[in-house]
């Protein structure tokens, strides 16, 4: 997979935190960097930053998405694999950051590239986990991560329903429009599912249009009034329904904005800290899912990195997930 290089840029190797004790290891010790480090044989899990934020500059968004990958970085490379409890650590888990895809001139050109890249991963069994960077990525990492398949299931926990048309440019709003729309698409609208999303953040016609199509929204209140267990099983099945492969976005404006102020769009309501970090380790652990993304970060509207340590921990958690399959 050496050719992968010439899509990527290595990651900061200043990031790669150490504590330079054995008996203390750091996630920056554990990780391995670079296409050199990665091998299709052992390599269960690739990660991925995609530095962009043209997509929510399009939306009207805030823009600042783009240095969320290393923000991410900065915080993971710091957590102990150690789980306190019987689930199996993460250290074993075989993990390779692979830098980031180099953007182009263009959103689209970018997107292409992400496109190879995940295409590829996917194609060699390993686990892509994708750091943005807008919600816009998340088309690009669906096309890839689809690519020859006959049917996908797609989970994405969000306040907003992103469903927006391209006009005449797709953008961070626009992605699970682009999915169900896109020629041929794996995706059948039965087997798309909305998480958390909000009132009073969303176009009726998008929820109108979604619920027509056969796809399932469970709103904020439903997770309240059902609990994030429930609703996760419950989405689980309709996404898997007579299909073997699932993808699960995760956007960190579905976090309430105490928790996570450092978001392109922030609501004061929203997923608890421990609800976002229950979905990343239920993701982890359900084996059909081949493929995650964390988005929406952007460091310029953080406060004391809580967002980055959030965004930090659901990868945590879902290292943890794969480790108990």
């Amino acid at each position: 997979m050496a050719d992968l290089a010439r899509y990527l840029v290595p990651p900061d190797a200043s990031l790669f935190f150490t504590k330079n004790d054995p008996s203390d290891p750091r996630m920056g010790d554990l990780v391995r960097r670079g296409v050199k480090g990665l091998d299709a044989e052992g390599t269960v899990v690739a990660l991925l930053g995609v530095p962009t934020d043209e997509g929510v500059k399009r939306n009207g968004g805030r823009t600042g998405a783009k240095e969320g990958p290393n923000a991410l970085r900065r915080e993971l490379y710091k957590r102990t694999p150690f789980v306190i409890g019987k689930e199996r650590s993460p250290a074993g888990t075989d993990v390779c950051d692979l830098g980031d895809v180099r953007t182009g001139k263009t959103l689209e050109e970018t997107h292409e590239t992400l496109t190879a890249v995940v295409k590829e991963l996917c194609a060699a069994g390993i686990v892509p986990v994708v750091i943005g960077g807008g919600h816009d990525i998340a088309y690009p990492n669906f096309a890839g991560f689809s690519a020859g398949t006959e049917g996908v299931g797609v989970i994405n926990i969000d306040s907003h329903l992103d469903y927006r048309k391209p006009s005449p440019k797709r953008n961070s709003g626009t992605p699970f429009r682009q999915m169900l729309d896109h020629r041929n698409s794996p995706l059948r609208a039965m087997n798309f599912v909305e998480v958390a999303v909000q009132s009073f953040a969303n176009a009726p016609e998008h929820y109108a249009e979604l619920v027509e199509r056969g796809a399932t929204v469970f709103s904020l209140r439903d997770v309240r009034t059902e609990g994030i267990t429930k609703v996760l099983d419950l989405a689980y099945e309709l996404a898997t329904t007579a299909v073997d492969s699932l993808y699960i976005s995760m956007d960190l404006d579905a976090v309430n904005g105490t928790d996570a102020p450092g978001v392109s769009t922030s609501l004061p309501t929203g997923l608890t800290t421990e609800e976002f970090l229950t979905a990343a380790l239920f993701a982890g652990k359900r084996r059909k899912t081949k493929m995650l993304d964390i988005v929406e970060l952007n460091p310029k509207y953080d406060v004391d990195d809580r967002t980055a340590k959030v965004a930090s921990l659901a990868v945590m958690y879902f290292l943890t997930g794969l480790a108990n399959r």
